[in-house]
């Protein structure tokens, strides 16, 4: 039989973990994971570096499995956000694309892409624990890119989806060489390759998903 909900004690456990000292200890825990990657995964490690206790996390977010997941969102979001307000200043998709990778790219954003290559590996060796990262961090940004280049270029929906997964493909690939080899010149130059490729006319007859 399954368990009764109690909406009570859901209205409570979330006004506890978007109360301001939740906030505040997830922020901390947001800085500390970007500077030194997250882990064993241990509670009382992150709890102790961010001046609290493990007993002090669940008392805020439920579980430990609950704290991570509101860190990995709150990382997710930012990157989502920050893809939205260049997507919203810049029509031209080769464009928009080499706006996207100069920002990825910067010394200073490329710990949160380390940071999420390396939740990756974690999430793909324990997808029940990760399931929620694994099902929103490849939906998410296909979903926006593809309305998108439905709405911007005329695509139909089934050639704006597979569009919008080369790009996220291409565009992570990238970075994933990037963040191993350090070879920022020669990535630059495969993603502006790759962007004026996109904006090459199709060939007469062409179709999306078959070779011309």
């Amino acid at each position: 039989m399954p368990p009764r909900k109690n909406p009570a004690a859901d209205t409570l456990a979330e006004s506890r973990a978007t109360s301001d000292q939740a906030i505040q200890l997830l922020d901390a825990a947001v800085r500390h994971v970007l500077e030194h990657g997250i882990g064993d995964l241990s509670l009382r490690n992150i709890a102790e570096a961010v001046g609290t206790s493990h007993r002090m996390l669940i008392y805020y977010f439920g579980s430990g499995d609950q704290f991570w997941e509101a860190v990995l969102r709150r990382i997710r979001h930012a990157e989502l956000d920050a893809r939205a307000s260049l997507a919203v200043s810049e029509t031209d998709p080769a464009r928009a694309l080499e706006v996207a990778w100069a920002r990825y790219s910067a010394d200073n954003y490329l710990p949160i892409i380390q940071l999420l290559f390396e939740i990756y590996g974690r999430a793909i060796r324990d997808r029940e624990r990760f399931h929620v990262f694994l099902d929103d961090v490849i939906g998410s940004w296909t979903g926006a890119l593809t309305e998108r280049f439905h709405k911007q270029l005329g695509l139909s929906t089934s050639e704006a989806k597979l569009r919008a997964r080369v790009e996220v493909a291409t565009m992570r690939g990238l970075l994933l060489d990037l963040v191993t080899t350090g070879d920022r010149k020669g990535t630059t130059a495969a993603l502006k390759y790759f962007a004026r490729m996109q904006n090459a006319p199709r060939a007469a007859g062409a179709k999306p998903g078959h070779e011309s």
